[in-house]
């Protein structure tokens, strides 16, 4: 396992391929350079992520907060 790209998942999906898997070993990951790598990552990730909202809001969107304390179900007319 690596620090790697947002977005980047590996999935084993049969027990053929998890046999196949091999531990190779491991590194000490020392937390004073592993958590300031992945605090950065993180925040780039997350004002990406507003960032790219800005532009793409519109009237009456809806956010999963919103639709699970009012209770919205199937068929409400705000869903689209």
């Amino acid at each position: 396992m690596r620090l790697g790209k947002l977005g980047i998942q590996y999935v084993v999906k049969s027990k053929r391929a998890f046999r196949r898997i091999k531990f190779d070993g491991y590194e000490v990951a020392p937390s004073s350079i592993w958590y300031a790598k992945k605090a950065a990552r993180d925040t780039k990730a997350r004002q990406d992520y507003f960032d790219s909202r800005k532009n793409r809001r519109q009237p009456g969107d809806l956010f999963i907060t919103q639709i699970i304390d009012e209770g919205i179900k199937n068929g409400d007319s705000r869903l689209r």
